[in-house]
């Protein structure tokens, strides 16, 4: 496989295997990895964190995932930028994060349990040895 096939995270210092910015001396951020995987593939990516509902693959390992939430790093490599592979028009993601950051925040607080301390408990439960639980 020739470095340029690789996407540009995985390239070395100078373009060549071995990990890196693909000759830019420092690397890349997640948001700069999908932008120079968009151009790279001519499809929408997007980065791990981003809220992107649909089928997406990752770019270096072709793993795909029918996403509902934030985007994961992918499990089978390790990479953070997923390509847009579902039919119909991408989401946007830095638009819908906000609504959604908000109303998930929302749900979690109010889901959250509730921490006591010294609370006195009932009773402990008493243990009976040789019940026969079948007629």
């Amino acid at each position: 496989m020739s470095s340029d096939a690789l996407p540009p995270q995985r390239r070395g210092p100078q373009g060549g295997p071995g990990g890196g910015s693909g000759g830019r001396g420092a690397n890349l951020t997640p948001a700069q990895g999908a932008l120079e995987a968009a151009k790279r593939l001519n499809l929408p990516c997007f980065h791990a964190g981003q809220i992107v509902p649909g089928m997406v693959g990752c770019v270096a390992c072709q793993f795909q995932i029918r996403n509902r939430g934030p985007l994961p790093t992918c499990p089978q490599c390790g990479d953070m930028v997923w390509a847009w592979l579902d039919e119909g028009d991408p989401p946007t993601p830095d638009e819908e994060s906000a609504e959604q950051r908000a109303a998930r925040e929302a749900v979690a607080q109010s889901e959250a349990p509730t921490v006591e301390e010294n609370v006195k408990l009932d009773a402990p439960a008493s243990v009976e040895e040789n019940v026969k639980l079948e007629p």
